[in-house]
């Protein structure tokens, strides 16, 4: 499965990565500073799941979601942020987050999810994007 990390911080962006490549079946198809440079790299690239922040200067975690559910609601994101701020969890829900964990993030609670989002059944509509290659 293919993953994309999305933190401002390059020690916890770097660290999500390493724990996300240590993982069988898993690559990070990219690693982004900002969450623009994410969306950009979505336009032609592919990723099963989304890792992100939520405070980034410019365009926030949250901001990166909402336009990736206009164009795509199957993909699986995760946010880890340093934020607990209910008002963020509850658009995050609104959202359809898969998972909202907390800094500092117990790597085992980020491979649980990672484990449990291998084992949902793919949808039709996912399917049909990567056997035809179209992307977010």
């Amino acid at each position: 499965m293919r993953a994309i990390v999305v933190d401002d911080e390059p020690k916890i962006r770097n660290g999500l990565c390493r724990l996300v490549e240590g993982l069988e079946e898993w690559t990070v198809a990219g690693s982004f500073e900002e969450a623009a440079a994410a969306m950009e790299y979505l336009k032609g690239g592919q990723a099963d799941v989304i890792i992100t922040d939520i405070k980034m200067p410019r365009m926030s975690g949250l901001d990166l979601i909402y336009k990736i559910r206009e164009v795509n609601a199957e993909v699986d994101v995760i946010i880890v942020s340093g934020y607990t701020n209910f008002s963020y969890a509850q658009r995050a829900i609104e959202l359809g987050v898969t998972r909202y964990l907390t800094k500092p993030t117990n790597p085992l609670e980020l491979i649980d999810t990672l484990r449990q989002i291998e084992k949902k059944p793919v949808s039709y509509t996912h399917l049909r994007a990567h056997e035809t290659g179209r992307n977010l």
